[in-house]
C-alpha cells in the first residue's frame, strides 16, 4: 500500500482551505487535482520524448545479392545495408527473397 507523505498532503490541504472560501470547497479540489493531473502528464510527456532509442545495428550486404520482389506490383529491391533479416514490405505484402541474376517472378505489366 502507497504511503502518502505528510507534507504535501497538507500543502494541498491548506491550498484547498484557502481557495475553496473565495471559489468553494470542492472547485478547489476539482481545479487542484486537474493541475496536478496536467502537471504529471506534462512532465511524463517531455520526459519520454527526450529519451531517445539507440539506432539500430546495421551490417553491410552489399557483396551478396539480397534482392527482393514485390508480389503484387513486381517492384524489385536490392538491400545494401540491413538491420535485421526480416524482408521488407510493400503493396501491404512481405517481399519476396530472388536468388540469382533472374527476372521478377511476374510478368511485365
Amino acid at each position: 500500500m502507497r504511503r502518502i507523505r505528510p507534507v504535501p498532503a497538507l500543502v494541498v490541504l491548506a491550498l484547498i482551505f484557502v481557495l475553496g472560501r473565495p471559489f468553494g470547497y470542492v472547485r478547489a479540489a476539482v481545479a487542484l487535482a486537474m493541475a496536478a493531473a496536467i502537471f504529471w502528464l506534462g512532465f511524463s510527456y517531455f520526459r519520454s520524448a527526450g529519451e531517445v532509442p539507440p539506432d539500430p545495428e546495421t551490417e553491410d550486404v552489399s557483396d551478396g545479392s539480397l534482392r527482393y520482389v514485390c508480389t503484387m506490383c513486381g517492384l524489385e529491391l536490392k538491400v545494401e545495408v540491413a538491420a535485421s533479416d526480416k524482408a521488407p514490405s510493400h503493396c501491404r505484402e512481405k517481399m519476396v527473397l530472388v536468388e540469382g541474376r533472374g527476372r521478377p517472378p511476374l510478368k511485365p505489366v
